[in-house]
């Protein structure tokens, strides 16, 4: 599971959208390589046999909505089913 920010590894958010006006290149080779990077991570952990998930910064925002996200990519609730 990977927990990305969402400036950092260009997300479709509003944050993830923003690119600084100062070295406006810059960042978006940095943010650009940061995708490709993380798709040949997923991609090689998916071959390896790994189901990979990635939340995102903004999605922390919403508790409920990803404490249930969570919940179901375990397959069980960690908070009343320990060692599950």
């Amino acid at each position: 599971m990977f927990v990305h920010g969402c400036f950092w590894h260009g997300h479709d958010c509003a944050r993830g959208a923003r690119v600084p006006k100062a070295n406006r290149d810059y960042w978006l080779g940095k943010v650009g390589r940061n995708r490709v990077r993380d798709a040949a991570s997923r991609e090689a952990l998916a071959a390896a046999g790994w189901r990979v998930e990635t939340i995102w910064e903004c999605e922390l925002k919403d508790r409920a909505a990803l404490e249930a996200r969570v919940r179901g990519v375990l397959g069980f609730d960690p908070l009343t089913e320990p060692g599950a």
